[in-house]
């Protein structure tokens, strides 16, 4: 008891979403200097405080990490990550002061689009770092063979596991434009994951069991079952996409799964076989599956 009392981190810091509102966790702040060493990615951001008000923030390198209190509360400071370098910062505050050494990383990730149907895309997105992250924001803009921007929304991608791909669908007006995937582009705008969590790959503890339940001209239905085999509990995505001969996925079921140690369950995924060859009129011939793995254990550290 008394070495989980002395280990207990004096402040709050939490990892957040730029931009984006929290619930704060509770802990309360030790009256002494502190000094902290922070490893951040680009596009991720920190918020700090020890429940009393800023009295000055001062920083290093402005380029490599930019400081602002939050908006409407001068008790935080949010850290957000600007490009790859190493920066000191020291925030006052009126019950005490602490010292951030921060080292920012490059963040990189790898993009693919792919056509699954009339009015839809489907983003794959590779996570080329070396760590978990519960989600990412990014920007996709489609364009059209004569290079015009069409269409450019965010959207999120959860459950970044280190050289892993994770998917998700894009939802587009058919009728506006036919947008070319090779000239289309994703942007990353902002990485989430917590400080005060240990990330841990699970996927080898999470087993999977799966057929294909039915099958007709128009559809695929494949039953999965998935089990927990690890000691503690394991969220995440599994992802059921479907290919035609060539490899190229025609449709996609993504499924959030949350279990505790030693549970399981089972979910169906159909994949409507709704691709259509515009040049032949006939529909594109379904040839095999394959299910993604991105599960991961985050405890408390």
């Amino acid at each position: 008891m008394k070495k989980v009392m002395k280990n207990m981190f004096p402040l709050l810091l939490i990892l957040i979403v730029a931009f984006s509102a929290i619930s704060p966790l509770q802990v309360r702040a030790a009256k002494r200097s502190k000094m902290h060493n922070i490893e951040m990615y680009v596009g991720e951001a920190y918020e700090y405080t020890n429940f009393s008000k800023v009295k000055s923030v001062k920083n290093s390198k402005k380029s490599v990490v930019e400081t602002t209190k939050r908006e409407n509360d001068d008790k935080y400071v949010v850290f957000k990550a600007k490009e790859a370098g190493k920066v000191r910062i020291t925030a006052k505050t009126q019950s005490g002061t602490a010292v951030f050494n921060i080292t920012v990383k490059k963040s990189k990730f790898e993009y693919k689009l792919y056509t699954i149907g009339s009015g839809e895309i489907l983003a794959e997105v590779t996570n080329k770092n070396k760590v978990i992250f519960d989600e990412g924001k990014f920007r996709y803009t489609l364009k059209g063979t004569d290079g015009k921007e069409y269409a450019s929304e965010e959207i999120t991608v959860p459950a970044l596991m280190p050289n892993s791909k994770s998917y998700v669908k894009i939802y587009f007006g058919s009728s506006a434009f036919e947008p070319d995937v090779s000239q289309s582009e994703i942007k990353m705008i902002s990485l989430s994951r917590s400080p005060n969590r240990k990330y841990t790959n699970a996927n080898k503890k999470f087993v999977i069991k799966d057929e294909v339940k039915s099958q007709v001209d128009e559809k695929v239905v494949v039953s999965v079952t998935y089990k927990n085999d690890g000691k503690v509990p394991a969220k995440g995505y599994l992802y059921v996409i479907f290919y035609d001969p060539s490899g190229l996925p025609i449709e996609f079921v993504n499924r959030f799964v949350s279990l505790k140690a030693g549970s399981s369950d089972t979910f169906d995924a159909t994949g409507y076989l709704r691709m259509i060859n515009l040049t032949t009129g006939q529909r594109e011939p379904y040839d095999h599956y394959e299910i993604i793995k991105n599960v991961y254990t985050n405890e408390l550290k």
